[in-house]
């Protein structure tokens, strides 16, 4: 349980997991960046027309464009190989129990909006995940589902010049589309923000680093029933 400067630490990820998001951060960059200029185009007239020539808007057929290539199929392929390597790696039926959304979290997350607000003394004991963290773990899971599966039926019928749906459809399957890239997309500013925010520099550390662990003072003042649980069972175990 020693950090690697012998101070006491919990695994937060571990090191294959951090791999993962790595890949999941830069392929959801990628067709962010290339997304906007996709989306804002009006014409040969867009917002972000600086990027779109950067990136080969103009070129014709659209399939040419460099940034169709980024946005279709590198982005979602680096995303895709994130995906894998944390199914891969992390996800047990215990990992995945942690992440469900139960009545707890409700009595939780009032709690804590009851103790920031002075109407509690004492502040309810967080798990593994926060609420907010559960809600932002499976806005994002939906976002990708949304955006994967209606972005899969765009690209084939965009590349292979074939007709999967009709006019109606499509447009549905493209607004499907919007609405998953706002919920993923959202989603990232709030977790850049959060990342880099003071109170969360060990655990920033401990992922560039690729350390996994994060320090036990850290766990015992943001996680603290998950660390009762942790050395409980340990101490359990022992004995």
């Amino acid at each position: 349980m020693a950090s690697s400067r012998g101070e006491a630490g919990l695994v937060r990820f571990r090191p294959i997991t951090q791999v993962a998001h790595f890949f999941l951060f830069l392929g959801m960059t990628l067709c962010f960046l290339t997304g906007l200029a996709l989306f804002f185009k009006i014409g040969e007239d867009q917002l972000f027309a600086g990027w779109g020539r950067a990136l080969g808007l103009p070129t014709n057929p659209p399939t040419r464009q460099l940034i169709s290539w980024l946005h279709d199929i590198i982005g979602p392929i680096l995303m895709l190989v994130g995906v894998v390597i944390a199914l891969a790696a992390s996800v047990r039926p215990h990992t995945i129990k942690l992440a469900l959304p139960t009545r707890e979290d409700l009595r939780v997350l009032s709690g804590i909006i009851k103790h920031r607000l002075g109407m509690a003394r004492e502040r309810p004991k967080v798990g593994f995940y926060h609420p907010l963290q559960k809600l932002w773990i499976w806005t994002v899971v939906v976002g990708l589902i949304l955006v994967g599966s209606s972005g899969l039926l765009l690209v084939v019928e965009k590349w292979f010049a074939v007709k999967l749906m009709s006019d109606y459809v499509r447009g549905l399957v493209s607004l499907l589309h919007l609405i998953g890239a706002f919920m993923f997309f959202a989603a990232l500013p709030i977790h850049f923000l959060m990342a880099v925010a003071p109170i969360n520099w060990p655990v920033l550390k401990s992922q560039f680093l690729f350390r996994g662990r994060v320090p036990l003072h850290w766990w015992r003042y943001h996680h603290p029933a998950y660390v009762e649980e942790i050395l409980g069972s340990r101490e359990e175990s022992s004995g």
